[in-house]
């Protein structure tokens, strides 16, 4: 790509009279530039290590000394809005089908797809500066996922939803609140690790993949995902207890689950706890502890058989079980 139509572009202004006048490829980790790359500048320690490994161009939105006139030195008022300007150029070219998706959607179409047999098929990342990771390997008649619909309008303006559907399930069986079996269009799923409120998700991803996915892997799929343990709250085996931790970081699915906890597992002693302030609108009656390394004492003073934690991811809380387990206790 030519220097002059990066300046057009991003409406860049360049600093100086470089001696090259294009580049190969763009990026925005300074580890992997190659010679002839585009290095888009957040950090400005970064930019040596890009020039040393051979950037042809740097695109800033500050004011920085330039120590070395050959490559380009081109600056921009803001760094996010030239990246969405860069990869909508670069797509603009590109015939694909694309289609924006709920977050849940977006983590089983990352735990299920198999990049070898589904190469038509690339998911977005949410971050930005990470967008150019991929950007090189989107080819004609891909499809592009994208959870986050804003970006996906901003970068690729005609996209389309893809959770539209419904499905008739037959057989279901709720073995638990995090295992399900059940029934559709004549194929039978056995005891899947995964919670029927988010089995439409789940047939979404897998219909489109042709039902050719490993489901073994759904033991990474974390949404209400127990970590079991005892009563001094060590880690134990799935279902060797009656009691079991859940995590939950994304805002928008805590009601959403709380909602079906309350209604599928209302015969038990369910505690809401988060380290965070959260909505009162809510309507959660949530305990407040101020750090999760308070956990296990808190947890071996209380009658529970599930503690909901809001606001925490599933390997922060599972690493701090595992942690906490590792660690003397006087008791």
């Amino acid at each position: 790509m030519q220097i002059t139509s990066i300046l057009d572009i991003t409406d860049g202004r360049l600093l100086n009279h470089p001696s090259i006048s294009f580049i190969y490829s763009i990026k925005t980790n300074p580890k992997k530039i190659k010679e002839g790359d585009l290095f888009i500048v957040k950090n400005e320690e970064d930019i040596k290590d890009a020039i040393d490994n051979g950037a042809f161009a740097l695109i800033i939105d500050k004011n920085i000394d330039i120590i070395d006139n050959e490559i380009a030195w081109i600056y921009v008022e803001n760094l996010e809005t030239t990246i969405i300007k860069l990869i909508r150029f670069l797509l603009s070219n590109i015939r694909l089908t694309a289609f924006y998706c709920n977050n849940v959607t977006n983590e089983l179409f990352n735990i299920l797809r198999k990049p070898s047999v589904h190469t038509n098929i690339k998911i977005l990342p949410n971050d930005l500066y990470k967008f150019f990771k991929i950007i090189d390997d989107i080819e004609d008649n891909d499809t592009i996922i994208c959870s986050n619909q804003k970006l996906l309008d901003d970068i690729y303006p005609i996209n389309f939803n893809f959770n539209t559907k419904t499905y008739n399930i037959d057989n279901l069986i709720e073995h638990s609140i995090f295992e399900t079996t059940f029934s559709y269009k004549e194929k039978y799923y056995s005891k899947l690790k995964i919670s029927s409120l988010y089995l439409t998700e789940f047939l979404d991803v897998y219909n489109y993949l042709a039902y050719d996915a490993d489901l073994n892997k759904l033991k990474n799929f974390h949404n209400l995902k127990p970590i079991f343990v005892d009563k001094l709250i060590n880690h134990t085996d799935f279902g060797k207890t009656d009691k079991f931790l859940i995590a939950q970081d994304n805002e928008e699915l805590v009601l959403k689950e709380v909602d079906y906890l309350n209604n599928k597992y209302n015969y038990a002693k369910i505690l809401y706890i988060t380290t965070k302030d959260i909505d009162d609108n809510k309507n959660i009656d949530y305990i407040f502890i101020n750090s999760l390394n308070e956990l296990k004492d808190y947890l071996k003073k209380v009658q529970f058989n599930a503690v909901y934690f809001i606001g925490v991811n599933y390997e922060e809380l599972y690493d701090q079980v595992l942690k906490q387990l590792n660690e003397p206790s006087l008791i």
